[in-house]
Formats: C-alpha cells, structure tokens, sequence
C-alpha cells in the first residue's frame, strides 16, 4: 500500500473520521466513508480469494488448504472489524484479533470460539513440520464449512450495512 493511503493516515479510520467533523466539509466526509467502505470491499475480496483457493485443493494437501481458509476467515474478519471499528493493522499481533467481532454479529461466540481454534490450526500446519493431518482440532471440512459460513454471515452483516461485497 503506497502511501498517502487512508489506511496509512491513522491506526483507526473511524476516529479520524471523527475528529474531521468538524474541520471539513460533509463531501469530504462523505469520501472518507465511501473510501472506508472500498477498503473493506477489498479486504473481504481477499479473504474470499483465499476461500475460494482453498476449497479448490485437495484434502491430501491438507496443510495448504487449512492455512488458506485461516487466511480467508482473518481477512474477513479484518475487512468486519475495518468496518465497525475503524481498526486496520499489518502487525502479526492483529492475528490474535480475528476472534474480536462485533456484538452484534451473528454468532459471534461460536465464530470467535472456533476461528481461534482455525488459528491454532494454521499455526500447525504452517509451523510443525512434525504434526500429521490427525493433530488438527478442525477436521479440514469442518474447518471449510466453518469459513464458508464466516463469509457469508460477514457479507450479509456487511451488505446491512451498505458495505457492497
């Protein structure tokens, strides 16, 4: 991302919308929110390409398509929480945040309950070069049923909202 970049401007986007109320005119808000609403769009359009790659591949190449549907699921969640909070981050800490979804979003427990467990489940896969396909808590269809429907409640959840996915 080149800068200047919206992204680049403030560690939330949202607050910088804010506190720019009352210093600019309602167009350029206006185009701070249209620019927010983009950036999620793609955020999600990359999670979904790594979904879509995912669910193409061959169970026996089980760490390769587990760790592509974590994918998935963590840009989703990323382009959610851009959303509702404003919040953008390229530090390997916001990993840990994949399960920090809205109140409001359905599901919310069950989805931050087993992203995490997807999370743990990459790390497996990426990491241990010991660990076989057995040592994953998610079987890989379990974990791909659990991204397709963490996509689709997040586009509707997004769509509500006027977000176009």
């Amino acid at each position: 991302m080149k800068s200047p970049h919206l992204l680049r401007a403030s560690g939330n986007v949202r607050r910088l919308k804010e506190n720019l109320v009352n210093v600019v005119d309602g167009v350029a808000i206006n185009a701070i929110e249209a620019e927010i609403c983009t950036n999620v769009a793609q955020l999600f359009a990359l999670g979904r390409s790594h979904y879509s790659f995912a669910v193409r591949q061959d169970n026996r190449f089980w760490r390769q398509k587990v760790s592509r549907l974590y994918y998935g699921a963590y840009n989703v969640s990323r382009a959610v929480r851009l959303f509702v909070n404003g919040e953008y981050s390229v530090d390997a800490a916001d990993h840990k945040k994949i399960d920090a979804l809205p109140d409001n979003f359905p599901n919310k427990n069950t989805y931050a309950n087993r992203l995490t467990v997807l999370g743990e489940d990459r790390n497996l896969c990426d990491y241990d070069h010991t660990a076989g396909r057995r040592d994953l808590v998610l079987e890989v269809e379990e974990a791909s049923q659990l991204v397709a429907d963490f996509v689709r409640d997040a586009r509707a959840y997004l769509k509500q909202r006027g977000v176009k996915t």
